[in-house]
């Protein structure tokens, strides 16, 4: 195996609660409020936020560690990922009711974070992928489950009745996590904590629209090919 492979990454210590508390009571509702706000304006800033996801991303290709072809292909392979989920999203925010898709998505993504980070910290246990996420546990990933199934599922009656079954659902909020653990992944190949030091106590854009880019292209392909 390749040396670079063989590197662990230097993690710093987590965050204090406090910037990411102040954070997301910013974050929340300015993000609720761009996407109700519609469109020009929404389009804007969804621009805005790809262009930011981009840079983050080509930063992190060029800190890749990895051997040069698997490099090229991880760099390809990921810029195509986020050029789906952006353009999905971007084709999401102008519709006119595009804003109540999102809200959902939303929804269950913040709400399979939050019930995912509470099970973890409150229930420990085995590590669910301790070579690419060392805080990560089973606990969270079913807490996690069962949190963002259960807001996801009740939200839909209200935002989207009729579009996604349970067993859907249940998909989504999994592919969910496994978007977070593939930016995890990602960042262990460059070596680095955090996408960007963007949002105090959260890491950058990535860090924090990693599961909703894993639905967005999920669902993107699933609409073209399915």
């Amino acid at each position: 195996m390749s040396v670079v492979l063989a590197r662990r990454p230097k993690f710093r210590q987590p965050e204090t609660l406090v910037p990411r508390i102040l954070s997301i009571i910013v974050l929340v509702p300015l993000s609720l409020w761009i996407v109700y706000w519609g469109p020009p304006y929404s389009l804007f800033w969804g621009g805005v936020i790809a262009i930011g996801l981009a840079i983050e991303w080509s930063l992190l290709c060029l800190k890749n560690l990895l051997p040069f072809w698997s490099r090229l292909a991880v760099t390809i392979l990921g810029t195509l990922y986020l050029i789906v989920a952006s353009f999905w999203l971007i084709h999401l925010l102008a519709q006119p009711e595009g804003w109540k898709f999102l809200y959902w998505l939303l929804f269950l993504v913040w709400s399979t974070d939050t019930a995912a980070y509470i099970g973890g910290r409150l229930l420990k246990g085995p590590k669910l992928a301790p070579s690419i996420s060392p805080h990560k546990t089973w606990a969270g990933f079913i807490t996690g489950m069962m949190g963002g199934t259960g807001v996801a599922y009740i939200t839909s009656f209200w935002l989207l009745p009729n579009v996604f079954n349970l067993g859907e659902i249940l998909f989504l909020v999994c592919i969910a996590q496994c978007g977070d653990l593939l930016e995890s992944k990602a960042k262990r190949w460059s070596d680095v904590k955090d996408s960007s030091a963007l949002i105090p106590g959260h890491g950058g854009l990535l860090d924090r629209l990693d599961s909703l880019l894993a639905i967005a292209t999920t669902i993107a392909l699933w609409q073209w090919f399915v």
